[in-house]
C-alpha cells in the first residue's frame, strides 16, 4: 500500500503540491509487570526480561479524517480508549509487611529467611537464593546421598533465583530411573541450560496421576513472576471441591483464591497480617 501511494504521489507531483506524509517514531514502551509474588516453593529463579523502552521503529500516524493526511505532531488523533479505566480491578489477599522480617512464615531456612525477602510498598517479595553457600546449607544432605550438586541458578523456571542441580545433559536432571519419561519430573520435563537443570513443566494429566498416585492431580498452568509453567495441581469441578469455598472458587478446573472485598475481609479469613491489594 505504501508503494502504491508513493507512485501516485510521484505521478501527481507536477499537478498538485503534496505534503510530507509524516511518520513519527513509535513511542510505545515495553513495561515489566510490577506485580510481586510470594514464594511458596523452594524452587525459585529470576527470569530474563528484554525491556526495551526505546522507540522500536517507525510507524504510520493514524489518518485524520478531516484532512486525509497523517496526524503528525500538528494533527494528533485522539485515541478513544485512552481515557477508559482499566477493567482489571480484582484484588487479592496478600501478606502485608513493613520490613523484610514480617515476610517470614513457618521455620525459615537459608533460602527463606529474612535476607531472602524484601518489603516493597507493603508487599512481601521473595528474592530467591542469594548464593551457592545457601544452597549447600539447604541441599547438603541431598548432595551427600545422591551426588547431585545444587547451585544458585538465576535463570531457571520460576522467575527468581533457585537452587538447582548442575548438569552436563538433561539426563543429569532426571529424578527417576535412567531414561524414564512417565513421571512429571523426569527426562522429558527438564532441560540442561548453561550447566543448570531447568524444569520445563508437566506434559500431561497422565504424568501427574502417575507421579502423585492420584487422579485428582492434573497438569494445569500456573503463573510464576510473569512466567507460565504447567504444574501438577489439585483439580476441581466446583467450589465444593476446594479446601475452603469461602476463600476459593473453581476456575478452569483448579481452585483459585477469590478476589477480596476489603482489608477486613482478608483479616477475617486469613489473619491480621493480610491485606486486600
Amino acid at each position: 500500500m505504501k508503494k502504491v501511494l508513493f507512485l501516485l504521489s510521484f505521478l501527481l507531483a507536477f499537478v498538485v503540491s503534496c505534503g510530507d506524509g509524516g511518520k513519527n517514531e513509535g513511542d510505545s514502551e515495553n513495561y515489566l509487570d510490577g506485580q510481586n509474588h510470594d514464594a511458596d516453593s523452594e524452587n525459585t529463579e529470576i527470569s530474563d526480561y528484554d525491556s526495551n523502552p526505546d522507540n522500536s521503529g517507525k510507524t504510520d500516524d493514524p489518518v485524520d479524517p478531516d484532512n486525509g493526511e497523517g496526524g503528525g505532531e500538528n494533527n494528533p488523533v485522539e485515541n478513544p480508549d485512552d481515557d477508559k479505566p482499566s477493567e482489571n480491578t480484582e484484588k487479592y489477599c496478600i501478606l502485608g509487611c513493613k520490613k523484610a522480617a514480617d515476610c517470614i512464615t513457618g521455620t525459615p531456612t537459608a533460602i527463606s529467611d529474612e535476607d531472602n525477602y524484601k518489603c516493597d510498598d507493603g508487599r512481601c517479595v521473595y528474592l530467591g537464593c542469594l548464593s551457592d553457600a545457601e544452597c549447600d546449607e539447604v541441599y547438603g544432605a541431598v548432595t551427600q546421598a545422591t551426588g547431585r550438586v545444587y547451585r544458585c541458578n538465576k535463570n531457571g523456571a520460576y522467575g527468581y533465583p533457585e537452587c538447582t542441580p548442575i548438569c552436563s545433559t538433561a539426563a543429569d536432571c532426571n529424578l527417576y530411573g535412567e531414561g524414564s519419561t512417565q513421571y512429571a519430573y523426569d527426562l522429558d520435563n527438564n532441560k540442561c541450560e548453561s550447566g543448570f537443570c531447568v524444569y520445563t513443566g508437566c506434559l500431561s494429566d497422565a504424568e501427574c496421576e502417575v507421579t502423585t498416585y492420584s487422579d485428582l492431580y492434573k497438569c494445569l498452568p500456573q503463573e510464576y513472576s510473569g512466567k507460565t509453567l504447567k504444574i501438577c495441581t489439585p483439580s476441581c469441578k466446583s467450589a465444593a471441591d476446594c479446601s475452603n469455598s469461602k476463600l476459593y472458587e473453581c476456575k478452569e478446573s483448579q481452585c483459585v483464591m477469590k478476589s477480596c472485598e476489603s482489608d477486613e475481609w482478608c483479616k477475617n479469613y486469613m489473619g491480621n497480617d493480610y491485606f486486600c491489594k
